[in-house]
């Protein structure tokens, strides 16, 4: 027990320790203004324009059932995403909008005019300035391509709002396909550049992101001379080889993203206020293409060790097996799986890679490329459920975290998520003594079901039918899989060395259970 007088002084100590941290932290603060102004008096020097643009961490949930967004973009339910909005650029035609600028501006999002989706002349850079998150599972930033000028291409379908309302496509938006293509490797934790001491959690980094080297030379040069160190500035080259730059409206829009994924159970709410700047930086007279030094397409991550979870298969063979006999008044379906493209194929092919990441794979139910419709019934009724199941990929090395997102197919949001660490002791509760205790925690299986449908099973989650909390009945359920970063390559793991994960539909058979509408087919082999 501490006595009164030293719990006194313990109290002073502590109070003192508050007051010098909070004065170190005010400190730290004005530094890093000062060093904010410095860079921009800097540039303005150098002759550049200098507009500030705004970082944010949006619920995309919300947005995209409100038709904020024209889509969920099948995000990571386990993730926070990070949204950079840009101003149109210096000498950009106020007639050429970029694309949903009108959507952002109608609903006071963004200033008007501003989008998330922004063109950018060949000679300028955004450049990011802020901290890194907290430890986290995961975190990275992204360049991106979002879409392209396709001639003739027929406008979008409306976007249904969640009470209902049907909202047209933006005049932005006309002749526009949506890649959402990376522009190279994630700059992730593992290859982030922070200092010194190569920590990457709550670091202060700079980000360049252009596609001249001139301009990221000087860029560059503007940071260390106003205190940056040059350690903490990344690279996000956007080469001409891939994007077709300019401010005209048959040129592409970019983006920038931002990836949070929180440790469960962990709360880093406060990271996501804290300050953080973006910038377009524009030389005052455009560079002429002759005397532009264009930035190449960047050298790729290599994929893949040789190292395989092939050991598994019997064991994940053996799991389906019990899963199916788990449930005897039902008929369970397979549903075919299929790993999507990759950034740089989606945009020669012209297919919408929905914010792909080298840092991870994705696994999803297979569709047809062409439509980008599912090949299959996904259709989750109010008495089906699905049981996915597989390997716990981080338990086999070839993955930092893995997770499932439960996504909706014609919005892709995902309102619920599944991560590895709630599929611990999952696999034991479907083979019970038949467990091998050698193989039984690396491999998993989680039910996801409607309303009721859990019936206290563990192991289970529910997935609802509104679209600010669940998926509506008239909509294909589709589990999304990822595995992201491999420790041994700071990329995502190569496909052909994991296992994909799997999914059993199960329907009532007949004379079983409230609906039996559906013909039963043959029980599937796993």
């Amino acid at each position: 027990m501490v006595g009164r007088a030293s719990g006194w002084k313990l109290s002073v100590v502590v109070l003192c320790a508050v007051v010098l941290a909070a004065g170190v932290s005010q400190t730290h603060a004005t530094k890093e203004k000062g060093n904010l102004e410095a860079f921009k008096k800097d540039l303005s020097r150098k002759g550049f324009t200098v507009q500030e643009g705004s970082v944010s961490f949006p619920s995309i949930l919300e947005m995209c059932c409100k038709c904020w967004l024209p889509s969920c973009y099948s995000y990571n339910a386990s993730s926070k995403y990070g949204f950079f909005a840009m101003p149109p650029a210096p000498n950009q035609d106020p007639s050429v909008k970029n694309s949903y600028a009108e959507w952002f501006t109608e609903n006071g999002i963004l200033p008007a005019g501003w989008s998330y989706w922004f063109r950018m002349r060949p000679d300028e850079a955004a450049v990011f300035l802020g901290p890194t998150p907290p430890k986290v599972n995961y975190y990275g930033f992204t360049a991106y391509l979002y879409d392209r000028y396709v001639p003739n291409l027929p406008q979008g379908a409306p976007c249904k709002t969640s009470d209902g309302q049907m909202r047209p496509q933006p005049d932005s938006v006309l002749h526009r396909f949506p890649v959402f293509s990376s522009l190279g490797d994630t700059v992730n934790p593992m290859t982030i550049k922070t200092g010194r001491n190569h920590d990457p959690y709550e670091k202060n980094v700079a980000f360049i992101m252009t596609a001249d080297r001139n301009t990221e030379r000087r860029v560059r040069q503007a940071l260390i001379a106003a205190g940056y160190p040059e350690n903490s500035i990344n690279l996000l080259p956007v080469s001409p080889s891939l994007a077709r730059l300019g401010v005209e409206s048959e040129n592409d829009t970019v983006t920038l993203i931002m990836r949070v994924a929180p440790i469960p159970g962990t709360d880093i709410t406060p990271y996501y206020s804290l300050p953080k700047t973006l910038l377009r930086v524009s030389p005052g007279t455009p560079v002429p293409p002759d005397k532009l030094d264009p930035i190449p397409a960047p050298k790729l991550r290599v994929r893949g060790t040789g190292k395989t979870e092939v050991s598994l298969l019997p064991a994940v063979d053996a799991l389906g097996q019990a899963i199916i006999a788990k449930y005897p008044g039902y008929t369970a379906t397979s549903i075919k799986m299929a790993a999507l493209p990759e950034g740089y194929n989606c945009l020669e092919n012209m297919q919408n890679a929905i914010a792909d990441n080298r840092d991870t794979v994705y696994i999803s139910p297979g569709y047809n490329i062409i439509t980008t419709e599912p090949y299959q019934d996904l259709i989750l009724e109010s008495d089906e459920f699905y049981v996915a199941y597989g390997v716990i990929h981080p338990e086999m090395g070839k993955a930092t975290y893995s997770n499932i997102s439960v996504m909706g197919w014609g919005r892709k949001a995902a309102p619920v998520m599944v991560s590895n660490q709630d599929m611990v002791g999952s696999a034991q509760y479907y083979l019970g003594s038949k467990a091998d205790p050698a193989t039984v925690d690396k491999i998993y299986a989680f039910k996801i079901a409607r309303p009721g449908g859990c019936a206290g099973e563990p192991f289970c989650k529910v997935v609802g039918c509104d679209c600010e909390d669940g998926i509506p009945l008239d909509e294909g359920v589709a589990l999304a899989f990822r595995a992201y970063v491999e420790p041994a390559t700071a990329v995502g793991p190569i496909w052909g060395e994991i296992i994909f994960d799997r999914i059993l539909k199960f329907t009532p058979a007949p004379g079983f259970g409230a609906s039996n509408s559906k013909s039963p087919t043959n029980k599937a082999t796993p």
